[in-house]
């Protein structure tokens, strides 16, 4: 008798629990769209050698926090100046003279020194990069979205954000830009031959920037790659 009333029982929980995956399933497909093709992304900035002359100082290393206009180093340049001789002769004539000239290097932007090219001693040329500097203040999460689900996504929608480097943090964010682009448009190498009758139909990815709202205390570095689920619905 008890075998014969568990059996049912199995039977309906069973189905409830098919029935619940399928649920959850379609409604976390219709409120959220999810990708694990992100990463962090942010603007890094080279700076480059003002002028020709030997890199007499660098006074940073890596990881060091600077400030816009903070003097970074110094380039020892020569300067020729030429000036008319004073010799009595029947053609004029010119003189060159050399003075030492020390050009600063900064930076241009707050920010957090990430690489270091340059040495000290090392002879430069104008624009030869020195340092590497970027703003982890102001990194954003370029997630990658099927095309076919594009439509879906807006800007200011609510975003999680899962960054590898720190799984048990859920940062939050939101869209801030949809680039008028496929992925696809910026790589050099095509990915399928339109010309061809070979041609084999490729899903496009749509690049969206999404905004962080914090960095919980951690370091979020570009280049981390993350996973964002975004609240559509």
């Amino acid at each position: 008798m008890r075998r014969m009333i568990l059996i049912p029982l199995l039977i309906v929980i069973v189905l409830l629990a098919i029935v619940g995956g399928i649920g959850y399933y379609g409604y976390n497909n219709y409120a959220f769209y999810n990708t694990d093709d992100s990463q962090v992304t942010g603007s890094i900035v080279s700076v480059g050698a003002p002028a020709s002359g030997t890199l007499s100082t660098l006074s940073v290393k890596l990881g060091d926090t600077v400030t816009a206009g903070q003097v970074l180093g110094t380039v020892s340049t020569t300067v020729v100046n030429s000036a008319p001789s004073t010799a009595t002769t029947s053609a004029p004539t010119t003189t060159a003279t050399t003075t030492k000239k020390t050009v600063n290097v900064t930076s241009p932007i707050n920010g957090t020194i990430i690489q270091v090219p340059g040495v000290q001693g090392q002879d430069v040329t104008p624009g030869a990069p020195v340092l590497q500097v970027t703003n982890l203040n102001t990194v954003n999460i370029t997630a990658y979205v099927d095309e076919n689900a594009i439509n879906n996504i807006k800007l200011g929608q609510d975003v999680d954000i899962h960054v590898d480097a720190y799984s048990d943090t859920t940062f939050k964010g939101h869209v801030l830009q949809i680039v008028d682009a496929t992925a696809g448009s910026f790589s050099l190498l095509p990915t399928s031959d339109n010309a061809s009758g070979n041609f084999t139909k490729v899903a496009q990815r749509v690049p969206v920037v999404i905004a962080l709202d914090g960095n919980s205390g951690k370091s979020v570095m570009p280049g981390m790659s993350a996973e964002v689920t975004i609240h559509i619905h």
